[in-house]
């Protein structure tokens, strides 16, 4: 009966372990759940954001055709980035955007841009014969190719930057990063634009 009555006391002492440990692990999961929903930077962001400002810039508006990836990604590029505007953001925003840039390198632009075409990177292309053909075909064609990088939101997604340009043939193109910044009436507004260039040829 002692025995029968150890081992009953022993079962309910492991269950309320294993019970105590799973409300635990369960309390874990929904906290990491959470703060990845809130962390989020999510394709409807993305989308809402760049079809409103895409109709403001005249960087965008000046060529409709857009390729569909970022076509150069450079080598410590999100140490660059980071360094650029490290006296607009604290720290946990830095690094909450360099996650995005990185991300950024292999985003793709699917058919939700308003009033854009979206023009397909050839991924195939492994040489630079194949890839000066690509160009010259694409430009014969479209006449202007539009670059627009994924946005980068900070972590209260209020302020948003992203690089536009477009190119139009030698010497031929214009481009900027834009800092964007929500209104109290929840409208994105031209902040600050950065490393603005310009390229044309000089008529004689």
């Amino acid at each position: 009966m002692r025995i029968n009555l150890k081992l009953h006391t022993l079962n309910l002492v492991i269950f309320l372990l294993l019970l105590i440990s799973c409300n635990k692990k369960s309390e874990n999961l929904n906290h990491q759940n959470q703060s990845k929903i809130e962390n989020e930077v999510s394709e409807k962001i993305v989308y809402d954001f760049v079809n409103e400002i895409l109709s403001q810039n005249e960087t965008s508006e000046f060529c409709k055709n857009v390729i569909d990836r970022k076509t150069f990604i450079a080598i410590n590029g999100d140490s660059i980035f980071i360094e650029k505007f490290k006296n607009e953001f604290n720290e946990n925003d830095l690094e909450f955007m360099r996650n995005q840039y990185l991300s950024a390198n292999k985003f793709i632009w699917k058919n939700e841009l308003k009033n854009r075409q979206i023009l397909k990177l050839d991924t195939t292309i492994n040489n630079d014969i194949s890839r000066e053909q690509f160009w010259s075909k694409t430009l014969e064609k479209y006449g202007c190719i539009c670059y627009v990088n994924m946005p980068i939101f900070n972590k209260e997604k209020n302020i948003a930057i992203i690089e536009i340009g477009y190119n139009c043939g030698f010497l031929c193109g214009a481009g900027a990063t834009y800092i964007y910044k929500l209104n109290e009436n929840e409208k994105w507004i031209l902040f600050k634009t950065i490393d603005n260039f310009v390229s044309y040829k000089h008529s004689r």
